[in-house]
């Protein structure tokens, strides 16, 4: 089925841009509406949400430029998500279209959801570009209801856009290709009317803009961006307690280590007393006397038998072989006093000598 209309197509100024823009949003809003009636739910998606052009719509309006048919353009269909349908889309175009940064355009209807997508490099040399096929997304004003098929024959090459309940695809060929493809798809899908766009009717159309999504390099530019900050101040933290815990631990051993210093002080100034007490003492000499007389009698086998200290003279007696000469006991500073019944002789200091003079009787 051909429509001849009688229009002649011209650019849109930004004037009648914001007028269909206007009259498009209003479509949009009634469509949410209904939309939210039939699902009966409170969480119904919002009028914001079903479509690129209430995207567009939300941010500035430039005026658009002449239509454009992309040579790789790719379209499909998807499972309606409220609140999701920027992601989903996202998703399923930069998919088909192998790369992230890709221009999209997409309307809800019928808990579907209908889109179009081309990667945004194709746009380089079509800037403010527009493609028809999106003005006529299931949903939007200028569509007709599904099955329907869309074809344009351009001057090189020719682009078909089909659309049924639950699907849309993209066709692109040569006139005579996509003509023929036009009818046998038409007949497959109910005897779809085949809706030719010639420029009088694209004139007629209310303009889509292509709206330009990266939500995975944004996504992850604000995940990097998160994680850099927390993870400063995550360091920043770990760095003061660091800090923290060091300058206490000095403080603490400074302390330590000056009570350290002054307990050592302390002990050898009292060991130092102590040995100079040692010293000073008459009883270091009285040992060391004893040391001395006892280690002698040891290397010429004597035996102490009496050693005694009264008002500081010290007298004693002892037990040595016979043959022990005068020169050794000298050393001792030992005399002879007696020999022993045992053979043996029995030696002493002078007081020793005196002590047993006064006490004849004491052996």
């Amino acid at each position: 089925m051909n429509f001849d209309l009688a229009k002649v197509a011209k650019s849109l100024s930004l004037d009648q841009a914001r007028s269909a823009l206007d009259a498009a949003k209003g479509v949009f809003d009634k469509g949410a509406s209904a939309d939210a009636g039939e699902s009966g739910k409170p969480g119904a998606p919002a009028a914001g949400s079903l479509s690129s052009m209430s995207r567009v719509l939300s941010g500035p309006i430039a005026a658009l430029g002449d239509y454009y048919f992309p040579p790789e353009l790719i379209g499909g269909v998807c499972p309606h998500i409220p609140g999701e349908e920027e992601e989903i889309v996202w998703n399923a175009a930069a998919e088909a279209c192998d790369t992230e940064r890709v221009h999209v355009a997409w309307q809800v209807n019928d808990h579907h959801i209908y889109y179009l997508a081309i990667r945004s490099t194709e746009l380089a040399s079509h800037p403010a570009s527009w493609c028809p096929f999106a003005s006529l997304l299931p949903g939007t004003k200028n569509a007709a209801p599904p099955p329907v098929c869309y074809a344009y024959y351009g001057e090189e090459m020719a682009t078909l856009m089909t659309i049924t309940a639950d699907s849309l695809q993209i066709y692109r060929g040569t006139a005579l290709v996509v003509r023929a493809k036009a009818e046998r798809v038409a007949r497959e899908i109910g005897n779809a009317p085949i809706v030719d766009l010639v420029p009088e009717r694209i004139a007629e159309l209310v303009p889509i803009p292509w709206y330009s999504m990266s939500l995975f390099v944004d996504r992850a530019r604000r995940i990097f961006a998160t994680l850099s900050v927390f993870t400063a101040l995550v360091l920043t933290g770990f760095a003061f307690c660091v800090w923290l815990f060091a300058s206490m631990a000095m403080v603490a051993a400074k302390g330590d280590q000056t009570e350290a210093h002054k307990r050592t002080q302390d002990k050898t100034m009292e060991l130092l007393g102590t040995i100079e007490e040692l010293h000073a003492s008459p009883m270091r000499k009285q040992i060391s006397d004893f040391v001395r007389i006892n280690d002698g009698l040891l290397a010429i086998n004597g035996f102490l038998e009496t050693y005694t200290l009264d008002g500081g003279a010290v007298r004693w007696r002892a037990v040595v072989p016979a043959n022990v000469t005068a020169d050794r006991i000298n050393e001792l500073g030992a005399k002879n006093i007696e020999p022993t019944p045992d053979g043996n002789v029995a030696i002493g200091n002078s007081a020793e000598v005196a002590f047993e003079a006064a006490n004849p009787g004491r052996r």
